[in-house]
């Protein structure tokens, strides 16, 4: 439990300094896109001006988007970036358990406000400090209410549930971001969360690995699902969030992500790993007044102009 929870932070700094890089590179590819779409003759309507179906008009398709940002170097810095938390992540759960872990990872809109800030040129606001002191008291209050939690061995009938659910939510929330191809911020916000979700999935993933691959040998562990389900949850995650990206404001797409990825994990670490809290009064009752807290504070940060950067234009002109 100790070094669990310095490894989830850096773990969620690190994840804030990839989705910051990887935003911006993302954001930069598809306003490049358009750009090469309002250039050509047959994308402009009577009077010069951009046709209706330009106006606008969805990210790139992400086959597309994808080839353009293995090309980016700062995309691929913000993709090494988000490897080195995936490890910091994978060794907090190893030590500790999924709900506690999850939930620190609530602290990426914490530093993606400096992040924010330094992007736009712009010092962080009042309101921005304010909100991360509610949101850091309410993850203290959470940690310390709830205490350390004996991490049980997952049972395979339960993940199999947790994931037919999870699959079912994340193909609906893709075809909510399909009839929301010309709302751009709720576009991102569905995808964001359908991504949240996979990387929830990836979590309990690299448990169950985790634990095969100290029960079981290294070998016993690639022959077996965990690393498969792993690399598939990962990877959709990973080509979700990055279509978000394109499409909206970096707020949008990290607070509908952050926000999803500590519910779901703490939905999944009951159902799957831990073992029963505690129910009494005052457990439940501080778990409620560190909820409403972190709900509070993560909407301020949400709502900060440090975060959002639909209306900048492109990055150098």
């Amino acid at each position: 439990m100790v070094l669990s929870v310095p490894l989830a932070l850096l773990g969620a700094l690190l994840f804030a300094v990839s989705a910051a890089l990887q935003q911006r590179a993302a954001r930069t590819a598809a306003q490049r896109h358009h750009a090469a779409r309002r250039r050509s003759p047959t994308r402009v309507g009577a009077g010069g001006h951009p046709s209706s179906a330009e106006e606008g008009a969805p990210p790139p398709r992400v086959s597309k988007l994808l080839v353009r940002l293995a090309r980016d170097p700062l995309w691929l810095l913000g993709w090494a970036a988000g490897v080195t938390g995936f490890g910091a992540q994978a060794l907090a759960l190893h030590f500790g358990s999924i709900v506690i872990v999850q939930a620190l990872l609530v602290t990426q809109l914490l530093f993606a406000i400096p992040l924010g800030a330094m992007f736009g040129g712009r010092r962080p606001l009042r309101r921005d400090w304010s909100g991360a002191a509610v949101v850091c008291a309410g993850l203290v209050l959470l940690v310390t209410v709830r205490g350390a939690v004996p991490q049980t061995t997952g049972q395979g009938s339960a993940v199999a549930v947790v994931v037919a659910v999870a699959a079912g939510l994340i193909g609906l929330l893709l075809l909510a971001a399909r009839s929301l191809r010309s709302y751009a911020q709720s576009r991102t916000a569905a995808l964001a969360v359908a991504a949240g979700i996979c990387f929830c999935l990836t979590a309990v993933f690299v448990v169950f690995a985790g634990d095969d691959l100290a029960r079981r040998g290294l070998l016993a562990t690639a022959l077996d699902w965990p690393p498969a389900a792993l690399a598939a949850s990962t990877v959709l995650g990973t080509i979700l969030v990055q279509s978000a990206f394109a499409g909206g404001s970096l707020a949008t797409a990290m607070t509908a992500m952050t926000v999803t990825d500590p519910v779901a994990g703490w939905i999944a670490g009951m159902v799957v790993f831990d073992a029963p809290p505690a129910a009494n009064a005052g457990v439940i009752a501080g778990s409620a007044v560190a909820i409403v807290l972190i709900v509070v504070g993560v909407a301020v940060l949400a709502t900060s102009p440090s975060l959002h950067d639909e209306r900048r234009g492109s990055p150098g002109g």
